[in-house]
Order: C-alpha cells, then sequence, then structure tokens
C-alpha cells in the first residue's frame, strides 16, 4: 500500500491533564493526538504545521514539524480536568498560539498531502487563512475540518466558554469531511443541517459519546451506533474524540465508505477510552 501523506494544522498545546485515572502533563491538542495515532498505528506519515515555543520541547512526541524551530516565546498551555465524568477547561499563552505565516515549505507541504487536517483549540483561524493555506493542496486531497476550537471563547482570566461558530457559512463549504461531538453544541444536529444546506458535497459527522455518532444530511440522519464503555473501565477518555476522528479520516480515505469508518474508528476509541492503544 503506498503511504498517505498527511498534514495537520491547528493549534498544539501543553495539557494540564486530570482524568478518570490519571494526573499527568504532556504534550496536547488535536494535531498531535492524531500524528500520534499515524506515526504509531499506520503506515501514513503526518507532517504537523503549528506556532509554538521551546517550553513544549521537552514534551514533543516524534513528530514532522512546520515550522521545524520555536517561532514564539511560549506554547498554548491547556488544562483539562475529566474526573468527574464532565470536562472542564481553562488555557493560557493565547498571545503565542496564533496561525504560522504560510511560508514556502508549509505551502509545499499542503501541496504534497493526500489528506488536509484542520484542528483548532481556539477561534483564531480565520477563513481568509485557511483558504490561503487549502489553495495549496490538489483537488484530489481529502480536506477535514475538526472545528472544536471555533466553538471555545476563552475570558480574561482563561475560562472556557461557549461561543457560537459565527464563521462556519464561510469555513464548512470549503472542507469535504467536518467532526465534531455533541458536547460542542447544544443543538449540534440541528446545526449541522443549517450547514448542510449549503455545504452540500461536505460529509458532516456528530459524535455522540455512548450513543455513537450520527451522519448528518440536510433532511436525514444516519445513526452509527457504538457498544458503551462502562465508567468503572475507563481509563483516560483525554484523546479518545482524536483517535475517533483520525481513524474515521483514514478509512474514509482509503475505501470512501463513510459508515464504515465510524464503525471502525469506534473500536479505536474504545480501544484508547481502555488504553489499550496509546
Amino acid at each position: 500500500m503506498d503511504q498517505t501523506n498527511i498534514v495537520l494544522a491547528g493549534h498544539i498545546c501543553i495539557d494540564h491533564n486530570k482524568s478518570e485515572h490519571a494526573t499527568y502533563t504532556g504534550w496536547g491538542s488535536s494535531v498531535l493526538y492524531m500524528s500520534e495515532y499515524y506515526r504509531k498505528h499506520s503506515q501514513a506519515r503526518p507532517v504537523a504545521i503549528s506556532s509554538y515555543g521551546p517550553d513544549i520541547l521537552p514534551y514533543l512526541p516524534e513528530i514532522d514539524l512546520i515550522p521545524a524551530t520555536p517561532g514564539q516565546p511560549n506554547t498554548l498551555i491547556y488544562e483539562n480536568d475529566s474526573s468527574t465524568g464532565k470536562r472542564t477547561q481553562r488555557c493560557r499563552n493565547l498571545d503565542s498560539a496564533i496561525p504560522p505565516a504560510i511560508t514556502p515549505a508549509i505551502a509545499a507541504a499542503v501541496q504534497k498531502a493526500d489528506i488536509i487536517i484542520v484542528a483548532t483549540l481556539l477561534p483564531n483561524y480565520s477563513a481568509a487563512y485557511l483558504h490561503e493555506l487549502l489553495g495549496h493542496a490538489r483537488s484530489d486531497s481529502l480536506k477535514v475540518l475538526c472545528p472544536q476550537g471555533y466553538f471555545r471563547h476563552v475570558t480574561p482570566d482563561g475560562r472556557i466558554e461557549a461561543r457560537d461558530f459565527t464563521e462556519a457559512a464561510e469555513i464548512v463549504p470549503a472542507f469535504d469531511l467536518l467532526m465534531y461531538s455533541e458536547e460542542d453544541h447544544p443543538q449540534a444536529i440541528e446545526l449541522a443541517q443549517q450547514w448542510k444546506q449549503r455545504a452540500t458535497h461536505t460529509n458532516i459527522i456528530v459524535t455522540q459519546g455512548k450513543d455513537g455518532a450520527t451522519i448528518v444530511g440536510a433532511d436525514t440522519l444516519v445513526p452509527v451506533p457504538t457498544i458503551p464503555i462502562p465508567l468503572e473501565e475507563i481509563v483516560d477518555s483525554v484523546g479518545c474524540g482524536d483517535t475517533f476522528a483520525a481513524t474515521v479520516t483514514l478509512e474514509y480515505y482509503r475505501t470512501k465508505d463513510l459508515v464504515a469508518a465510524i464503525q471502525t474508528a469506534h473500536k479505536t476509541a474504545a480501544a484508547k477510552l481502555k488504553a489499550v492503544i496509546v
């Protein structure tokens, strides 16, 4: 099988995590979780594009990163607490978590990519920036958006609050596949149906925890259920959604069967919850 080239663009961060049965500090973000999943569990070659500072270097996994050296004074920090079963978050160092300038190296990586994934932790990747970035992509590449950051507002004291994804009309149609959780918005399904009215070619998946996931059409819903994991068997839920998204993306790219891709992703996400895969 030919190697699949994957570019992941978005925020990376240092995580201070307190989960169901684990407390630790390390690297974080969808970009890095998905990159590490691809590196360890597939033949895909991931390249990450992000701004960061030297403080993350002791934590970084083995990864191809653009830029190759820190360009900011420090790195975005996220504090995640899911120990009670409901996640709370705070973050710091927002001023350094800016989209990197699109250099020739970034443009070349995007042009080479079979899959381009944009995964944000903050809403500061503008529509104009994304259109410039994707303007370097091949027409046959799979373009994927994990838009969690667009649903987040950071208060002056670092708390994460909900916001509306006001940029959706300009951003969503630029992608072939979009995945987010019902935890990101109280009317996640209804919101996806609204987007489908304009972004008719964009496949939208809303994940629903123990209830699995739903493929959302403008007038149709296709549930893809999963087998729930008992709470006492969950070791660490951090990165579970990223494992799901990474699996769906690669399986869908290879097979073009979205239901089968989600079914496979349910299995890998369950393994991540149990810490069978890391």
